[in-house]
């Protein structure tokens, strides 16, 4: 009996261990693709806006029927855009222009809808 309770032990323990590993990998992975799929956001918001230079261009592809008047501008591009684990994830667009109405910066953020989440920067991109 003792010898079959130990062995019951061996395999609890390698089986908690083999759970734990398992979990930890997974964990790993759900960041790394979540960095991955926000980088990526970033990157088609460049190509979608990087090849237009005006005010105007800008707003009309971003879908917006009037000017805002305010510099920067901000849209959402992607709401929800799925790259964080429950799927609240905004991408949201700042752009900053100069004085002639000529785009000088794209900034790319990370927004989370069901909190009190900070905005962060992904990526930045100046022209």
């Amino acid at each position: 009996m003792n010898a079959r309770l130990v062995k019951i032990v061996k395999v609890l323990g390698v089986s908690i261990l083999a759970l734990f590993a398992l979990l930890s990998c997974s964990l790993f992975w759900m960041d790394r693709s979540e960095e991955a799929c926000w980088n990526h956001e970033a990157v088609e918001a460049f190509q979608k806006y990087g090849s237009l230079k005006t005010r105007a261009e800008i707003l009309r592809v971003a879908g917006l029927k009037s000017d805002p008047k305010t510099n920067p501008v901000e849209i959402l591009e992607k709401d929800p855009n799925g790259c964080s684990f429950g799927s609240n994830g905004q991408t949201v667009l700042r752009f900053t222009f100069n004085d002639r109405n000529e785009l000088t910066a794209i900034q790319a953020f990370r927004n989370y809808i069901a909190s009190n989440y900070q905005m962060t920067l992904i990526a930045e991109r100046t022209y």
